[in-house]
């Protein structure tokens, strides 16, 4: 089971960036012949229309088709386990994204049953005469837009890959090809900037001005006085991931595995520093050098006036995904299980952070501690020092994919759909878990004694 996950997740995490139609494709890109459960004894008392021997027998739970994972989903223990996945294929196929029992929308890459699940069930209960309130037909109630909570905003079409703060606006990118602007007192969107002509990937604001990475091989620079687009940025031969400023220039890390830099002032290209084997997927500004971690499992080191490259540092064996700094040293998260420590001034190794079981997602660091979250669905707390795991934070469900820190509390989101906040000056205690996302947690960002998340589903949240 475990490696079968983790197939589905390399498949996503290799082209991160697989939103919309793509998204829903890699959804169903299993084994040609998904296992079936055998039904087992029922526990509640199924439909009506089950009893006929000449229909599928009500089961008490399921084999998920995506994640073979054992379920319990009412709407499909109404419709037996042995619906056709074909049907689902083709109802994905044909550009559905909305479900017209729920009107919720197509969730990406979940290891539960989805909607889209839902609403090709649906259509094969139609046919077979099957009834659809087994599980108390609250499936069939319409969504309503005021059931949400009122910190849950809505307006994205697809997944949210980034947010950033300025001031009293929140700008969030998305795979809906557009990056909306909010203003987060009234929690209304200012405008919706379009220009890209696939998912938005990356967000960087420096200097008065945004810039976004996308997946159309482009970056767009926008004036955040005006929020009108000022320039395009074309070069790259594949999917903008990772966006840093420093000292004057823009890096731009690439699926192409190249880094590119750009004059901040001018926009021009200054140089394409070569030498990553494969897509670059992060990229951290520590003592006047670039840093930029790679599927190659390298992280590479630019100095950011010459440009040329000081060091590769190796040692991993799995892609590295994460990098964050403090102020003399470089932590890089892998798919090998392990964060490696450098010092930034020689570049040397320092540690091996050994405990997590699955691949590390997602660094953050504050004043004392480092922060990493992974797919094994815990929290580790380093010490900055003693370069020592002092905590291990357990709550989530499923695999973490973002932190931040802010005032006296880190903050964690999660593939279980929640955001949990754990309080820094109380020995890390779970103070406040947050529902409202009907999908993963992707993306954290803390300002001014706020949380911003932004989810699967496509949602902002604000807490």
């Amino acid at each position: 089971m475990k490696q079968f996950l983790r197939g589905l997740r390399g498949a996503a995490d290799a082209r991160e960036a697989g939103g919309g139609q793509d998204g829903a494709q890699e959804v169903v890109g299993g084994p040609s012949e998904p296992s079936r459960a055998a039904p087992t004894p029922s526990t509640s008392s199924a439909p009506a229309a089950a009893e006929d021997p000449g229909k599928p027998q009500a089961p008490s739970s399921f084999y998920c088709p995506i994640s073979m994972e054992l379920m319990h989903d009412p709407v499909m223990v109404a419709t037996g386990h042995t619906y056709d996945r074909q049907c689902i294929e083709k109802w994905l196929n044909q550009g559905n994204r909305t479900c017209p029992v729920t009107g919720m929308r197509l969730r990406h890459l979940e290891l539960t049953p989805n909607y889209a699940l839902r609403t090709a069930i649906q259509e094969w209960a139609t046919t077979h005469g099957v009834s659809m309130n087994a599980g108390g037909g609250k499936l069939n109630a319409p969504y309503r837009y005021e059931d949400e909570p009122r910190n849950i905003l809505q307006g994205h079409e697809e997944i949210v890959w980034a947010v950033e703060v300025c001031g009293r606006r929140l700008f969030s990118a998305s795979a809906d090809k557009t990056i909306r602007v909010w203003d987060i007192e009234s929690r209304r969107c200012e405008q919706v900037m379009e220009d890209h002509t696939r998912p938005v990937l990356s967000l960087s604001i420096a200097n008065g001005k945004l810039f976004s990475g996308s997946y159309d091989y482009t970056i767009k620079v926008w004036d955040l006085a005006t929020l009108q687009k000022i320039q395009t940025l074309s070069g790259h031969t594949d999917a903008v991931r990772a966006l840093a400023v420093a000292g004057g220039r823009l890096f731009s890390g690439s699926y192409d595995s190249t880094v590119r830099v750009w004059d901040e002032n001018t926009l021009q290209c200054l140089d394409v520093l070569k030498g990553h084997n494969g897509p670059v997927r992060t990229l951290v500004h520590c003592r006047n050098q670039m840093f930029s971690g790679s599927y190659d499992r390298t992280v590479k080191v630019w100095d950011c006036n010459t440009l040329e490259c000081k060091a590769t540092l190796t040692g991993h064996g799995g892609a590295v995904r994460a990098l964050v700094a403090s102020s003399d040293k470089v932590f890089s998260g892998s798919d090998d299980t392990t964060i490696k420590v450098w010092d930034a001034k020689t570049l040397k190794c320092m540690k091996t952070l050994l405990g997590h079981d699955d691949n590390v997602r997602v660094l953050a660091v504050g004043d004392r501690h480092m922060y990493s979250g992974s797919w094994d669905r815990t929290i580790r707390v380093w010490d900055l020092a003693t370069l020592e795991c002092v905590k291990v934070l357990e709550g989530h469900t499923e695999a973490v994919l973002a932190l931040a820190v802010g005032n006296g509390v880190l903050v964690s989101g999660s593939y279980d759909t929640t955001v949990r906040f754990w309080d820094i000056n109380n020995n890390y205690r779970c103070v406040r878990k947050c529902d409202g996302h009907d999908d993963a947690v992707r993306v954290l960002a803390a300002a001014e004694g706020r949380v911003f998340s932004g989810s699967y589903d496509g949602t902002i949240g604000l807490w």
